[in-house]
C-alpha cells in the first residue's frame, strides 16, 4: 500500500508542476505578442490559427529556434503587421525560390522593453524581401528578412490540446487543486486512524 501511495503522490506531484508551468507559459504567451517566450534554447509558440494546416494544426505547440541560414520551404515564426509573432512557411527571398538563404540575427533585434523583438531598424547590411505563406492559405506576405524570428523544429497538436485546458482558468484551476489535494492527502493517516468502535464492543454481547 505504501508503494501505491508514493506512486499517486509522484503522478499528482507532476502533474502538479506540469501544470503550474504551462499556466505561467500561457500568461507569458499573451502578455508578450512581440516576443516568444523561451524555455532553454528554444522558444515557443501556439498555432492561433489553421493558415498552416496541414503542417501546423490550429492551437499545436510549436518549438522554433534561431538556426541559420533560413531557407524557401522553412516553417518559421515572424513578426506580423500588428506586432504579433506569426507561423508561415518561407516560399521565396529576394524573389528566389532556390539555392538562396539568409541570417538573421534575431537575438541582436530589441524592441522598446530592451528584449528580442521588433527592430525598428535594421541590424543587416542587406535586409532582403522575403515572402511567406500558410500551407492552408493562398495569401503571400511580404516581410523583411529582420522580421524572422526563429525556426520551427517541433510540432505537436497533442501538446497543443493539453495546453488548450490551460488557457481555461475553471479547468486550470481544478486541475491544479485536484493534484495538490492528491499530493496532501493524508493516507497513512486515515489508514491508521483508530476504529470509531473497539472491537469488544463489536464482538461482545448487545447491551439494551
Amino acid at each position: 500500500m505504501k508503494a501505491i501511495e508514493i506512486i499517486i503522490r509522484i503522478c499528482a506531484g507532476i502533474v502538479l508542476v506540469v501544470s503550474i508551468a504551462a499556466v505561467a507559459l500561457i500568461a507569458m504567451l499573451r502578455s508578450q505578442r512581440d516576443v516568444l517566450p523561451k524555455i532553454g534554447n528554444h522558444y515557443v509558440k501556439l498555432a492561433e490559427n489553421a493558415e498552416m494546416m496541414p503542417a501546423v494544426q490550429e492551437g499545436a505547440l510549436v518549438l522554433l529556434k534561431e538556426e541559420n541560414p533560413y531557407q524557401p520551404g522553412d516553417i518559421i515564426a515572424y513578426l506580423n503587421d500588428r506586432n504579433q509573432a506569426s507561423i508561415s512557411r518561407i516560399i521565396s527571398i529576394d524573389g528566389k525560390t532556390e539555392d538562396v538563404s539568409v541570417e538573421v540575427p534575431y537575438a541582436e533585434l530589441m524592441n522598446a522593453l530592451g528584449t528580442p523583438g521588433m527592430s525598428t531598424e535594421s541590424v543587416m547590411e542587406e535586409d532582403p524581401d522575403v515572402v511567406l505563406r500558410g500551407d492552408g492559405s493562398d495569401k503571400e506576405v511580404v516581410v523583411a528578412a529582420d522580421r524572422l524570428m526563429a525556426k520551427a523544429v517541433f510540432v505537436s497538436g497533442i501538446l497543443g490540446f493539453l495546453m488548450s485546458m490551460y488557457q481555461h482558468t475553471v479547468w486550470a484551476f481544478l486541475i491544479i487543486a485536484a493534484s495538490a489535494a492528491i499530493c496532501l492527502w493524508p493516507f497513512r493517516y486515515l489508514k491508521n486512524r483508530e476504529p470509531k468502535y473497539k472491537e469488544q464492543d463489536i464482538d461482545g454481547p448487545w447491551i439494551e
